[in-house]
């Protein structure tokens, strides 16, 4: 199987990033993908956000396309074929999502075969450790 093949990846994680930036580069991805689970309060440091997701387990997501004003993409593995991706942006928004990790399904993950909300795993993660630290949530609105 493709994902426990050490060298294939080590080229993938190599390569793939690059390439993915040329493509960002003549609009083949722009925009931010959707599940907006929330925004920020403007003051907070995105070094705390990012210390509190590592200590949850997430992880830089560099095989990932970057959307448009990103500047936190963090993923967490799950059972070894899916994952959980959040990007956080400069305007405080928050977007995340569930779905086959590259390394789990290339092809499903390229082509967003199972590209799921997945909100309330999301809202577990969220509100317990970010509650000061939002302006509102999908859990808060709903």
């Amino acid at each position: 199987m493709v994902r426990n093949n050490a060298i294939v990846w080590k080229l993938v994680y190599k390569i793939y990033p690059p390439f993915l930036r040329v493509l960002e580069k003549i609009d083949v991805h722009s925009g931010r993908q959707d599940f907006l689970l929330g925004h920020l309060k403007s003051n907070v440091p995105i070094n705390k956000i990012n210390t509190i997701l590592v200590n949850n387990g997430f992880e830089p997501a560099i095989l990932s396309w970057k959307d448009t004003g990103e500047i936190l993409n963090l993923r967490k593995n799950d059972k070894d074929i899916f994952q959980y991706h959040l990007r956080i942006f400069h305007d405080g928004e928050i977007r995340g999502h569930y779905e086959y990790s590259s390394e789990g399904n290339p092809w499903k993950h390229v082509f967003a075969k199972h590209f799921v909300p997945e909100e309330e795993y999301f809202n577990e993660l969220l509100e317990p450790k970010f509650d000061s630290l939002l302006i509102n949530s999908i859990a808060k609105l709903n």
